[in-house]
């Protein structure tokens, strides 16, 4: 075998260009799909969210409420209107109609496990009526797991959320309870809205917010400040919390002040799984913060758009997925023998290509022997 003594041909380097890119074809085209892990958990989770939003919406139409088929293509019963009395700021439509896809209750079940979360323990959740549905995926993933949650509310909800004051999300909260979706509720709720204590809502939508919660039978929390709620906040989740036990996390659902503290504070911890706070300046500590300080992983749902995109869910689905549907199921694998196999072929011929000189061997002479 003759080695090569001039350089390889322009020929010959786009013959190997192209069966790489040949073998790589070959490689992605034979992928398999594979169930993630906790596969039957999170399609647990997702069927009883799947019921409990059809629990809310038979409510709903019994008691002729009105679901716009305009701002609620899919008829969910949980997008609300954009202005109520309780109505507290501004909304994303698009987010809204994003989180009505039952398979939310999947991811939530994903970041639950991934920080360690199992059957009996504890976890902390402070959410608000803005993302009705997102209450439920997070409330029917816990139920699935076999999590025990101490939860504390706030009634207002932005444009699109659980606005109606003779259904707000206590009452829908309340609904799943007594049909048997959930197993729990929340155990104090806040007016929400600025300063916690409804600061952009009228007189009278506070009286409304304060009439919800009282025939809900839960605890109200109304301080003269935004810091005070957060100290009553922490005084409830601590005296629900049995002696030598710990949270296992905290979720937070959306911007309600007392459990972010500031709006500044998203900038450090981000949408998903924060297990260690980032140093840095809080304006103003909610409970989301307290709970990381003293070593409490933080699941936070915002960002929905961006969550979205993590999981492999669709924006503002029309109509909703089935049941599995994103990539919080499944994940795409290599057949690693047959990549192992096409590897070794193409370093072979590219090794005989460039290191043999292939012409002369094969265009040589025989030799004569006289």
């Amino acid at each position: 075998m003759k080695w090569r003594s001039r350089r390889v041909s322009i020929g010959a380097l786009i013959f190997l260009a192209c069966l790489g890119l040949i073998s790589i074809a070959l490689v992605e085209f034979s992928t398999i799909r594979v169930k993630k892990s906790h596969f039957d958990a999170k399609v647990e989770a997702s069927n009883l969210a799947f019921k409990g939003a059809q629990v809310i919406r038979n409510y709903e139409l019994g008691e002729q409420i009105i679901i716009d088929p305009v701002v609620d293509p899919n008829a969910t019963g949980l997008i609300g209107e954009q202005f109520t009395l309780i109505t507290t700021d501004r909304g994303s439509l698009t987010s809204k109609l994003t989180t009505t896809n039952p398979n939310w209750a999947a991811v939530v079940v994903d970041m639950l496990k991934e920080v360690g979360v199992e059957q009996g323990d504890l976890v902390a959740i402070g959410y608000t009526g803005s993302m009705p549905a997102l209450n439920l995926a997070t409330l029917c993933a816990l139920e699935t797991i076999g999590a025990k949650p101490v939860i504390i509310a706030s009634v207002g909800a932005s444009m699109w959320g659980a606005n109606n004051p003779e259904f707000a999300w206590l009452d829908m909260e309340k609904k799943l309870y007594d049909s048997g979706i959930i197993s729990f509720k929340s155990v104090a709720s806040s007016i929400g809205g600025r300063g916690d204590r409804g600061g952009n809502v009228s007189p009278q939508g506070r009286e409304l917010i304060r009439e919800i919660i009282q025939r809900n039978d839960v605890i109200l929390i109304e301080e003269a400040t935004l810091d005070n709620s957060v100290q009553r906040r922490m005084e409830i989740y601590n005296d629900n919390l049995p002696k030598g036990k710990q949270y296992s996390a905290y979720i937070n659902i959306g911007g309600g002040l007392a459990s972010i503290g500031s709006f500044q504070n998203f900038v450090m911890v981000k949408a998903g799984i924060t297990e260690k706070l980032p140093v840095g300046n809080y304006p103003l500590k909610g409970t989301m913060i307290r709970m990381a300080e003293n070593g409490t992983p933080v699941i936070n749902l915002t960002d929905i758009r961006l969550l979205a995109k993590r999981y492999g869910l669709p924006v503002a689905p029309e109509p909703l997925p089935d049941i599995p549907h994103g990539e919080v199921y499944f994940e795409k694998r290599y057949r690693m023998p047959l990549v192992i196999a096409v590897l070794s072929i193409y370093l072979i011929l590219v090794f005989v290509v460039i290191r043999v000189d292939l012409k002369s061997f094969i265009l040589k002479k025989p030799s004569h022997k006289k």
